[in-house]
């Protein structure tokens, strides 16, 4: 428990020092999230892993700028793909947090672990917990770095001078040939900030805290987010309904068939000129069959 609100306490210093820390790793959540790469359990980078790999990144960066508030976002995007991308050594290097921040070797790193453990593949430094690997559970982490490499070659073709022709900025989106936004996710946003609307401003506000009002009672979301007992309700009707018309449908085949029977025992006790056809009833079969397959 202490160790999460250290950390949590950890990551506002950081915040406050670097501004464009949140923005940046809002953007990385999304992109790994859209890859399935942004949980642990998947072999991905945890929110936690993922902060402080931006955090060395903007350390450790070469520019001043890149800890001001005005530094360009787009810009320090491209960087951090392409560093983490193609030019970290994730078999050699680990990353360090604390005094300032530093890559390590990962030899080093063993040094302060208990015996018989051994640094990872993304080896990042607890800056809390001396000893402790950050990054052991990404076992996944080679894949993060092929779509590290693949954003950061998009990109830098993206804003490439010589294909403005081609990769308009005006008409088509920079950011958007890395990552998708549904019609589903935009609407759910709306109805967030309908639903939640935020009391204050950043300009005003000293300690840029806003507070939310809500309502007395919970608003209903759009229709495209039903919650699980709607969805069960709902695939529950739509078997009965489903049952229903497959019955009845197999009612109207019998009696058909009934139908036919007796068609056939009277062409078969009365003489006739042409043989009795039997594309008639063949026909009405399929019809019925496709009518229940597709109900």
């Amino acid at each position: 428990m202490s160790s999460g609100v250290n950390s949590a306490r950890l990551i506002k210093e950081f915040k406050h020092r670097f501004p464009a820390l949140p923005k940046l790793v809002m953007v990385l959540k999304q992109f790994l999230l859209q890859r399935d790469l942004n949980e642990v359990f998947t072999g991905g980078i945890s929110s936690y892993s993922l902060i402080l790999m931006t955090v060395s990144f903007l350390q450790l960066h070469q520019r001043l700028d890149a800890s001001q508030p005005n530094a360009n976002l787009g810009v320090l995007l491209i960087e951090f793909f392409e560093l983490y991308g193609r030019h970290f050594n994730y078999l050699k290097t680990g990353i360090r947090i604390k005094d300032g921040g530093a890559y390590i070797s990962k030899d080093e790193v063993q040094r302060d672990m208990p015996e018989g453990h051994r640094p990872s593949v993304l080896c990042i430094e607890d800056p809390l917990i001396p000893g402790n690997d950050i990054g052991r559970s990404s076992y996944g982490v080679l894949q993060v770095k092929q779509a590290f490499e693949y954003a950061y070659i998009v990109l830098s073709q993206a804003v490439n001078p010589l294909n403005n022709i081609i990769n308009d900025p005006n008409h088509y989106s920079i950011l958007g040939r890395i990552l998708r936004i549904t019609d589903d996710v935009i609407l759910y946003r709306h109805w967030i900030r309908k639903s939640f609307p935020v009391t204050g401003s950043l300009a005003s506000s000293t300690t840029h805290h806003l507070t939310p009002t809500h309502p007395a009672t919970p608003p209903t979301p759009p229709a495209a987010f039903h919650t699980p007992n709607h969805l069960q309700v709902t695939s529950e009707n739509q078997y009965n309904s489903n049952k229903n018309n497959n019955n009845n449908n197999n009612n109207t085949r019998n009696k058909s068939s009934v139908a036919d029977d007796d068609t056939l025992s009277s062409e078969a006790s009365e003489p006739h000129s042409t043989p009795p056809s039997s594309v008639s009833s063949v026909s009405d079969d399929t019809a019925l069959s496709l009518s229940s397959y597709w109900t």
